[in-house]
């Protein structure tokens, strides 16, 4: 059987402090206590020894290229690397973008990853569906609160009897 282990550590937050008036005392930081089991622990070992292995694994490789060869494969990784910088790039100016088309048509902010899509148009279109959608919801959702019961007329009696028998009822 085997046991669940649990560790803790502790992390002091700092920052600015505030300065203390004359005969007053500055309370220190609370101590944040975060508490991982093993099984995160564990996983987070297995990932490190993973990426250690796989960089020894390529600096071998590398090590191993003649000059020629070694010189095309930093090419290609540099390549590789600009490649993915330069889509990070255009992925945060989509977003910006998107932010814009959200809030010109009045839908939070929180939706943005949700209606992203691979270019402008299709986060626009996406945008137009999701506003359709959502102010019907939001419609039937406010017909359903306001929709009411009927009040019954009448005196407002419930027993039905006239007001003049009640007066009579109560002088006797």
């Amino acid at each position: 059987m085997a046991e669940e282990k649990t560790v803790t550590t502790t992390a002091v937050e700092t920052g600015e402090k505030p300065e203390a008036a004359e005969g007053t005392t500055q309370e220190k930081p609370e101590a944040v206590a975060k508490t991982y089991d093993q099984a995160y622990v564990d996983d987070l070992i297995e990932r490190q020894k993973a990426a250690q292995e796989a960089a020894v694994a390529e600096a071998l490789k590398v090590a191993g290229m003649d000059k020629d060869a070694k010189e095309k494969y930093e090419q290609e990784q540099a390549e590789e690397k600009m490649a993915k910088r330069e889509a990070d790039i255009a992925r945060r100016e989509l977003k910006a973008d998107a932010r814009e088309v959200l809030a010109e048509k009045q839908i939070p902010t929180e939706f943005l990853d949700m209606l992203l899509g691979s270019d402008l148009k299709e986060t626009k279109a996406n945008a137009d569906a999701f506003k359709t959608k959502f102010d019907a919801a939001v419609q039937a959702q406010v017909e359903k609160r306001l929709a009411g019961k009927t009040p019954q007329g009448g005196n407002g009696s419930q027993s039905g009897t006239s007001m003049k028998s009640e007066i009579e009822k109560y002088m006797a």
